[in-house]
């Protein structure tokens, strides 16, 4: 009989440093995507679905709950944002989610827009944190498990409209991540 060919996902073949241990940001997978498809939740007035280029064989399909914060599909196409690809996938509005866009938020929560890679940045390169070494991502199960998602979350800021993970700018491309129309707030 055959064997079944298992698909694998696009994963960045690094090491982490013997020694250093990674802050929970380092263990997630972010890369930069594009959305190259956008259409309303048929079931849902809060969800957007998405088609995300991450640099992989075929798009990612991600629901985001922005409809409140952008209002045609149009919006969201041809976008760069930054994406987390090691969770495991969720079913929003019976959607299946196979990722998250990271946007920033206002403290007040009136202005929620996506994080911006810089320019030069292409589908599917690693969002990493500035001046710190390049680590391994998590599996799925361990970023679940070791809710490394919501510790990240807790130090996920914009700061003076930079983004920034524990403290440190995220960059791409060599140049840093910004959020333009949030100065300060947090990201998730």
């Amino acid at each position: 009989p055959a064997k079944k060919e298992k698909k694998a996902a696009a994963k960045p073949a690094v090491k982490t440093p013997a020694g250093y241990t990674p802050e929970p940001f380092e263990e997630l997978d972010v890369r930069v995507g594009k959305i190259v498809e956008a259409w309303e939740h048929p079931d849902s007035e809060k969800l957007w679905c998405e088609k995300i280029d991450v640099g992989e064989e075929e798009p990612r399909e991600i629901a985001s709950g922005l409809r409140a914060y952008y209002d045609k599909a149009e919006d969201l196409v041809d976008r760069k944002v930054l994406v987390v690809c090691n969770l495991k996938p969720a079913k929003l509005g019976g959607f299946a989610s196979n990722g998250m866009v990271l946007c920033a938020s206002s403290e007040d929560r009136e202005t929620v827009a996506f994080v911006e890679p810089p320019e030069g940045a292409e589908p599917g390169e690693r969002v990493l944190m500035e001046g710190a070494p390049e680590c391994t991502p998590a599996g799925a199960n361990k970023v679940n498990k070791k809710k490394l998602m919501e510790k990240a979350a807790e130090e996920l800021r914009a700061i003076d409209s930079v983004a920034h993970a524990h403290g440190k700018p995220l960059i791409a491309a060599g140049e840093r991540c910004t959020s333009p129309t949030v100065e300060e707030g947090a990201i998730n």
